[in-house]
């Protein structure tokens, strides 16, 4: 008589499954939703940087129409200008990419979130993320239901978020 359980039989109670996290990311709605709140945000801050450039542009070739002292004395007032503009531009580019970060990090938070809340109410021990696999079997993905439950819920925060 064996003392130790059979391996096939303590394999069998234990339900494994994975997700493919990358294809939940960018299947939500919501990371579409703030793909395209971030991508208004860069083309509001390219057009003020823009509106920089040419202002700036054109207070360079204003000092070529003046005498040389009052040039001297501009063209430190447009260098100021030049390095205040450089300046912007870099922050604005900090900006956005500290944005994107912490959108990224809220978003897949909500995704372990969900795929926590999956797996425990379907009975799994092991949820793993595909990235980590070198092989697992098809049946054992569950990345369309995570997604699809996913996007449930973020549908019904929205609708309840939603103005009457």
């Amino acid at each position: 008589m064996s003392l130790v359980p059979c391996r096939s039989a303590w394999a069998a109670e234990l339900k494994i499954g994975y997700v493919n996290v990358g294809a939940v990311l960018e299947g939500y709605q919501r990371t579409k939703a703030s793909e395209q709140a971030l991508e208004q945000k860069v083309q509001k801050k390219q057009a003020e940087l823009e509106t920089r450039a040419t202002e700036l542009k054109k207070m360079r070739e204003s000092l070529e129409l003046l005498s040389a002292q009052a040039r001297e004395a501009k063209a430190r007032e447009v260098e100021e200008k030049a390095d205040e503009f450089q300046r912007l531009k870099a922050r604005s580019q900090r900006d956005l990419v500290r944005e994107r970060n912490l959108v990224g990090k809220a978003l897949l938070e909500e995704i372990e979130v969900v795929i926590t809340d999956y797996a425990k109410a379907n009975g799994f021990a092991v949820m793993l993320d595909q990235r980590s696999l070198v092989y697992g079997q098809e049946a054992y993905d569950v990345t369309d239901e995570v997604l699809k439950l996913l996007n449930e819920r973020y549908a019904a925060k929205q609708s309840s978020a939603a103005p009457r």
